[in-house]
């Protein structure tokens, strides 16, 4: 089994959100990969606050909330608060938003379903 010590210094520098998906704010994004193949993506991933859209597709994530608050909305208009230790599942298909109020770190687990 491998240990790893995840330090601020390892994060990738943020970038903002592609301005066609930004609703509010002006959100930006780092994402840190631990690990990733053909199948499957493992990762940490922190947002600052702002509101911008998502879609999942080609793939089911699993995401636990590490740190920070918001909300995620279906694009139907089903709302899940986020604070840490939620636990989300965005099927193959999901669409909605993400509005985050205090930035948000979350872990997350990438399985590709177009492979």
């Amino acid at each position: 089994m491998t240990t790893m010590l995840i330090r601020s210094a390892d994060w990738p520098a943020a970038q903002p959100v592609e301005r066609s998906r930004v609703i509010a704010g002006t959100p930006e994004t780092s994402t840190l990969v631990l690990h990733r193949n053909t199948r499957a993506e493992a990762g940490l991933w922190k947002a600052s606050p702002g509101e911008f859209t998502t879609v999942r597709q080609g793939c089911t994530e699993f995401i636990t909330i590490d740190a920070g608050r918001g909300r995620l909305v279906h694009d139907n208009g089903r709302a899940i608060e986020l604070q840490p230790n939620t636990v989300v599942v965005l099927e193959d298909g999901w669409t909605g938003r993400w509005i985050v109020e205090e930035t948000v770190v979350k872990s997350y687990a990438i399985i590709f379903t177009d492979s």
